[in-house]
């Protein structure tokens, strides 16, 4: 079955077209969550989602989602465990590899968040996305050769896509700027702008004017 996505963030829930599930029952409660989810009702939500997945065990969808929830509410111990059972039934899935890395991250569990982010990259055929995310979490944890390591790979890969580039500029240029390298932080944060990164165009008027 074709798996038409629409997702908003790898925090978010993602909303599919066709569910992953062949049990119309289970499928029933799926999206009565997803009403309940989009109408603030958490709880319900989280009480559908487990109904759907009592009827379907393999149900990757409602594991990722209930995740979601449950790191919305704080409850991040029970959303690891729900990325995990998901990542159990299909080890591939980037984006939840991201997400419980997310998690672990909020939990302070450093080595085990970068080792999910670096699994995102490895799973992933479009990887700028993911390196970025990577590099992003290693530059908060002040490992900044680490960082410029894979903002360098997004920019000098060729078939990074523009946005991606952009943002791996704009990051490399921050870090080069903490490290006293002022005057290559601002060629970067000015490329960045070049390519279209509003958020650059600010952050370079306090460093580089």
């Amino acid at each position: 079955m074709k798996r038409i996505f629409w997702l908003i963030s790898v925090l978010s829930i993602s909303f599919t077209a066709f569910s992953q599930t062949d049990n119309i029952k289970a499928e029933k409660y799926y999206y009565r969550a997803m009403d309940k989810v989009f109408r603030n009702n958490y709880a319900g939500a989280i009480a559908d989602f487990t109904e759907a997945l009592r009827i379907d065990t393999g149900f990757i969808e409602a594991y990722e989602n209930r995740g979601v929830v449950k790191y919305s509410l704080g409850d991040f111990s029970g959303a690891i465990d729900d990325y995990t059972k998901a990542l159990e039934i299909n080890p591939e899935d980037c984006n939840t590899y991201v997400r419980r890395g997310w998690v672990k991250f909020s939990l302070k569990e450093y080595d085990e968040a970068i080792a999910d982010f670096t699994r995102a990259v490895e799973s992933s055929s479009d990887d700028g996305l993911y390196i970025n995310i990577r590099g992003e979490v290693k530059y908060k944890l002040q490992d900044y050769e680490g960082a410029a390591a894979d903002f360098t790979r997004v920019i000098n890969t060729w078939y990074s896509r523009k946005s991606q580039k952009s943002e791996a500029y704009f990051w490399r240029g921050l870090v080069k700027i903490d490290l006293g390298e002022k005057e290559s932080g601002c060629v970067d944060l000015n490329k960045a702008a070049e390519l279209g990164y509003a958020k650059a165009v600010e952050v370079k008027k306090v460093y580089c004017e």
